[in-house]
């Protein structure tokens, strides 16, 4: 998990700086807009990383647990 959450991390920042580029006219909306995917797209996978690691962490208990 610990990946997905730097990899958060990184592309929030480098939202912040593509929004600041483009508001001071220093980069254009594809810029803008490709940071903003990036983002979306980390976000998906931190949010999966945490599913996946709760469902093992469930299954590992559930099976743990009969003996």
């Amino acid at each position: 998990m610990s990946v997905s959450e730097q990899w958060l991390a990184q592309a929030n920042q480098a939202l912040d700086l593509a929004q600041t580029r483009y508001k001071l006219g220093l980069s254009s909306i594809v810029e803008l807009s490709q940071a903003q995917l990036q983002q979306t797209q980390a976000e998906i996978g931190s949010a999966q990383a945490g599913y996946e690691y709760r469902l093992a962490l469930a299954v590992l208990r559930y099976q743990t647990s009969g003996l």
